[in-house]
């Protein structure tokens, strides 16, 4: 077969959202690779917080972080979309309005105003509420002390707005994009927020720029709501079996559950393992 190019979502897709690669996961990316086919890192997370692990397989041709902010073809940056700094002063402010706990997602690192850093434990669930185990997950958090002031925003987060998602959306308007969060949601609303056209399909794209292919070779794999454009823009588009409905509506197949040997069966089921 030819040589595809597979985008892959992490959590719920590579990993299972505590952060475990799986057995089986870890057989069909070490076989589809050793194939030939390039395997592209295709997530919401910033550079910064993929697991260092994750990159030191060795299975992976390039990442797209941020959403689709930043790419990298190996380990060279050939794309960065940024936030615009009055854009950055507007949304912080009113989230500061709305009560939100909210992440500045950056190429250097994760930062938050000084009083999201001191009440953590009230933002992350379960085991998240273990400071070790925040760090392995979610990444190390710097303090911002002016967060109008940080550099090299790629993207936001946030957790228990006391405004909407479709509030935040219409405060927003046309230069950003509000997604609901693919975490476990508080009893208030959890998000992200993206420069709008920067996704992860415009990453992709800017990918398959940068290494001469097109289109027409791609599959993606992911189970969240911020991979919908990602199916969408693949060739062949693959929900996991633990993904939302509405996403599993948008996909060409539908494999397993992440913690079900998923990924393993959605190459199987595409020929790029076995």
């Amino acid at each position: 077969m030819n040589q595809k190019i597979v985008f892959l979502d992490i959590d719920g897709t590579l990993t299972t959202m505590q952060g475990t690669l799986p057995d089986s996961a870890e057989e069909a990316l070490k076989e589809a690779a050793g194939r030939g086919h390039q395997l592209v890192i295709c997530s919401g997370r910033t550079i910064t917080q993929i697991y260092p692990w994750l990159l030191q397989t060795g299975y992976f041709s390039g990442v797209v972080s941020g959403a689709g902010a930043e790419v990298r073809v190996g380990e060279e940056l050939v794309f960065q979309h940024l936030v615009d700094r009055e854009q950055q002063v507007r949304l912080v402010d009113y989230l500061e309005a709305c009560g939100a706990y909210y992440y500045l997602q950056c190429t250097s690192g994760i930062y938050a105003p000084r009083y999201v850093i001191e009440r953590k434990e009230k933002i992350f669930p379960g085991n998240l509420a273990d400071p070790d185990r925040r760090v392995e997950i979610f990444g190390k958090t710097y303090i911002a002390e002016d967060p109008h002031k940080i550099e090299g925003v790629n993207k936001f987060v946030f957790y228990r707005s006391k405004a909407s998602i479709g509030e935040i959306r219409e405060f927003c308007g046309d230069y950003f994009e509000v997604t609901e969060s693919s975490f476990r949601k508080s009893d208030n609303v959890d998000g992200e927020i993206t420069v709008r056209g920067y996704d992860k399909s415009e990453g992709m794209r800017q990918y398959l720029k940068a290494v001469g292919k097109d289109l027409a070779d791609t599959i993606a794999f992911g189970d969240g709501p911020n991979d919908h454009e990602m199916l969408e823009t693949a060739s062949t588009g693959v929900a996991m079996g633990n993904a939302s409905d509405d996403l599993k509506e948008k996909a060409d197949l539908i494999t397993a559950p992440i913690d079900r040997d998923g990924l393993y069966k959605g190459f199987e089921m595409l020929g790029l393992v076995g």
